[in-house]
Parts: structure tokens; C-alpha cells; sequence
């Protein structure tokens, strides 16, 4: 699973990048985005909101805390009830420059390795988005991340990763009217030998990580 993803750019950067018109010219999203954190997305019709990061499961009641559905699972998503209609609908780009990972020590320790580009720089992971209410009764936007089964470089920390989009599949991702066997062939593993992979124990030091609270849900 995805569980923490880095975010460098600026909202002017991401909204030239992906064509997207800014809804809310604010650069205060944390560097390093945890679960229940709000952060840019781009929805279809290319504008960059603000939306928090995990989906309240459609069985859970509204009020209450509840555990939040960060990644969907590439594979069924065409088979689950919670995520068959946003694929059909309501799909977004989740802006990134690179993701987290953590690799099982011996003795039971973890540690956490950073994934990004080779050659730096912003891309997007495929996601979902909706519309649902917070705890205290307040409609919001959230979104989750889809995942698929990992490339030869993430292999060897973990199973899965978080679906990069390639500028293409971003284009393709976003466009309405598209079939399901269309947009499942997009949720691809991203080629190993674009990926790079370094320790990320000092960018996660609690100095680095955002101040900014986690929402309750």
C-alpha cells in the first residue's frame, strides 16, 4: 500500500503542469502527506482542489471515527460497490514527487525507502475521489489512491505501489466517456527502470514531517 507520499511543488507548479485551473491559490500542503491530510488533486475538469486524503467506506455510519480507505486496489475496482461508481465518474490526478515504502529489518524494524523519479520532478498517481461528510456533518472532498501490483524496483520492499501515470495515462485518465477495459488497461506498473530508490529515514525525522494536524473522520 501507499501509506505516505512526498509533495515539493508549489501550487503554481502543479497547476501549470497539469493544465489545471487553481481553486484555491494556497501553498500550505505538507511536504510529506499522511492519511487524513489534505491535499492537492486535479479532477476532470482540470481544476486543482483541496480534498482530503481517504474515502469513509460507504458501510460506515457518517458520525463517528471510522477507519479511512487511502488505496483502492487496481484489480477490483470494477467489482467494488464503493469504488465501481467513482471509476465510472469520478476519477482525479493526485499530484506527487515521489512515494514512501518500508522495508522489514531484522530484530522487526522498518525502514522507510523513498521512491521518485530518476529523473526528479512532478508527476500523478490514479485516483478516485467523492464527496462525503466529516465527522461533524460538514460536506468534504476525498479522494484514495489506486494501487496495483509492484515493478521490479519496489518488488523487493513490497508487493504493491501506488499507480504512476504517465503524461499520456494522465491525459487518458481524466477523459470522460471512456469504457472500463479502457481505464483498467491505464493502471499498469510503472517501468522499473524509470524509478529510483533511497533511504528516506531523515526526510520522515519529525523536524521535516508537516505540522499540519490530521483531520478527524
Amino acid at each position: 500500500m501507499c501509506g505516505r507520499y512526498m509533495l515539493t511543488a508549489r501550487r503554481k507548479q502543479m497547476a501549470a503542469h497539469f493544465v489545471a485551473q487553481d481553486l484555491a491559490p494556497d501553498d500550505a500542503t505538507p511536504a510529506i502527506i499522511a492519511p487524513s491530510q489534505v491535499a492537492p488533486v486535479v479532477t476532470a475538469e482540470h481544476k486543482l482542489e483541496a480534498m482530503r486524503w481517504g474515502l469513509r467506506p460507504t458501510w460506515e455510519p457518517e458520525s463517528g471515527r471510522s477507519v479511512l480507505l487511502i488505496n483502492a486496489r487496481a484489480e477490483t475496482l470494477a467489482q467494488k460497490p464503493t469504488f465501481q461508481p467513482l471509476l465510472e465518474r469520478q476519477r482525479c490526478l493526485v499530484p506527487a514527487n515521489g512515494f514512501f515504502e518500508w522495508e522489514k529489518l531484522p530484530g522487526g524494524h522498518k525502514r522507510p525507502v523513498y521512491f521518485r523519479l530518476r529523473q526528479r520532478g512532478l508527476f500523478a498517481f490514479a485516483g478516485l475521489w467523492e464527496e462525503q461528510r466529516d465527522a461533524a456533518g460538514n460536506r468534504i472532498r476525498a479522494f484514495t489512491i489506486v494501487t496495483t501490483a509492484a515493478n521490479e524496483a519496489v518488488r523487493v520492499i513490497h508487493d504493491r505501489m501506488p499507480v504512476m501515470l504517465t503524461p499520456e495515462t494522465e491525459a487518458a485518465w481524466l477523459k470522460p466517456a471512456q469504457s472500463i477495459a479502457e481505464l483498467l488497461a491505464l493502471l499498469q506498473p510503472y517501468p522499473a527502470h524509470a524509478l529510483t530508490a533511497e533511504d528516506g529515514t531523515e526526510m520522515l525525522t519529525p523536524a521535516r514531517q508537516s505540522k499540519q494536524p490530521l483531520l478527524p473522520f
